[in-house]
């Protein structure tokens, strides 16, 4: 049963009780409530064109104020807090320290933004929110030694965290829809004539949209709110399907899906997921169009709906993606019995610096003589373990002589706890090999009696239990 239906079902003496509950020890949602019930009562104060301008000018002052006054020279050394405890660069602990300070100016803003979810009051949240974008995109701020790269690229990428937070923030409440209309006419009216043909301003905001635009019982009008304002559907392509679901049209739904499919993952994704519940063939056109332009991308969001039955080819190429990207053995025994020959080999390529992970490929297929030709090859001691494992009851000979040669090369020129370690390791994977208990045995207490001594290989043997 969905949520609707559920709700409308319910006896209004439940959903009291379940009110009650929730509120009763969280002074967050009392004042929400609280500022609900009010502005329920009574008309809401209408937030002129002139004053919303006017915070967003007020926000905007008063930010680059602060951006300004960091100096990225000669940071608050006192409030600084290393990132970790390891060493870190000079030129990083002043990126640090002045980044921390920007952040507490954020911080002061959420604090203010809060309050006015709290209050009810979305429209001047919106203006607070473009007042510090603007003052983010504008501060001047002098970084000699060039710490940053981009001082305004950073404090734009932590006004979109703000955005992100007061958007889950958004979703908790519930402003009235006078409210909502309001913020969506003003702050549609400031983008078309502040940054007009301008679409990544508006865009920027979607979330906190979005999440307003959630709470409407107006769908409709949001949408011809937009229109009016000259704001293009493909601006904010996720808050117009949001709106034409929630305004039941699902014929516009379709077409703007379409539309904006190509530019939009968000969108391209709904439609996918509406196509597979409703058009199978155009599930797969659309997705064999989607992967072709960014395979590794779409991978992922298509596991779990591609199938040999559904589609054969797209399978494959999916779980051939995901074979190579993730490396993970169960990918590519989904995949392996639908391989041709050059998909195998592309396979195989892809993966020829990934050589521990190209063993598990020639194991599953039985191909030893690959893994023997590897490890011929490769001499890298920090993962020999894991090349030679599979050889071991296949080529007795060659994995003993192998591992000895490994054992005996590396003493002669290598010394440290973490050789040790992978010594005994590699003792361990020599007593597995069958027909060489003898010669095994005899390699472990030759090593154990290393001349000169070392007293930390003995250590290390013993932990692994070879002595």
């Amino acid at each position: 049963m969905d949520f609707e239906k559920l709700y409308e079902n319910t006896p209004d003496s439940v959903k009291i009780n379940y009110l009650r509950a929730i509120l009763k020890n969280n002074d967050s949602l009392k004042e929400a409530f609280i500022a609900f019930i009010k502005a329920e009562d009574c008309v809401p104060d209408r937030l002129t064109f002139e004053a919303f301008s006017e915070i967003i000018t007020d926000t905007n002052d008063l930010y680059r104020y602060h951006f300004e006054s960091v100096d990225t020279e000669n940071p608050d050394w006192d409030s600084y807090t290393p990132s970790h405890a390891g060493y870190i660069e000079e030129w990083e602990q002043y990126q640090q320290a002045s980044e921390q300070e920007f952040q507490e100016y954020y911080q002061v803003f959420l604090s203010g933004a809060m309050d006015k979810i709290i209050e009810q009051r979305p429209d001047e949240l919106l203006a607070m929110l473009a007042g510090l974008y603007e003052a983010a995109l504008d501060a001047d701020v002098h970084d000699e030694f060039e710490s940053f790269g981009d001082v305004n690229e950073f404090l734009v990428l932590e006004h979109k965290k703000v955005i992100n937070a007061l958007a889950k923030k958004l979703r908790l409440g519930a402003p009235p829809n006078s409210k909502i209309n309001s913020s969506f006419e003003l702050f549609f009216r400031y983008c078309s004539e502040q940054y007009p043909g301008n679409p990544y301003f508006a865009k920027h905001f979607e979330p906190v949209l979005l999440a307003l635009a959630e709470k409407t019982e107006n769908a409709g009008q949001l949408l011809e709110i937009r229109a009016q304002a000259g704001i293009e559907q493909a601006v904010l392509p996720e808050l117009t399907l949001m709106l034409y679901k929630a305004s039941g049209n699902k014929d516009a739904w379709l077409l703007a899906a379409r539309q904006m499919y190509r530019t939009s993952d968000a969108v391209a994704k709904e439609l996918l997921q509406f196509y597979f519940e409703h058009d199978q063939t155009a599930f797969v056109e659309t997705a064999h169009e989607l992967f072709s332009a960014r395979a590794g991308s779409w991978s992922t969001f298509l596991e779990p709906y591609v199938t040999p039955q559904l589609d054969e080819q797209l399978f494959v190429k999916v779980f051939s993606t995901l074979t190579i990207s993730r490396q993970n053995i169960q990918y590519y025994q989904k995949v392996k019995p639908y391989l041709d020959e050059a998909s195998y080999a592309k396979i195989i390529s892809e993966l020829k610096r990934d050589t521990v992970f190209l063993v598990k490929i020639y194991e599953t297929d039985e191909r030893y003589a690959d893994i023997k030709a590897l490890v011929q090859k490769e001499n890298n001691r920090w993962y020999f373990d894991q090349l030679i494992a599979p050889l071991l009851t296949v080529y007795p000979d060659f994995s003993f002589e192998k591992i000895k040669e490994m054992v005996v090369g590396t003493l002669e020129n290598e010394r440290g706890r973490s050789t040790y370690a992978e010594i005994a390791k590699w003792l361990v994977l020599a007593k597995q090999i069958p027909g060489y208990e003898t010669k095994t045995t005899q390699l472990i207490q030759n090593t154990y009696a290393h001349k000169p001594n070392l007293p930390a290989l003995k250590d290390e043997m013993r932990k692994a239990g070879l002595n």
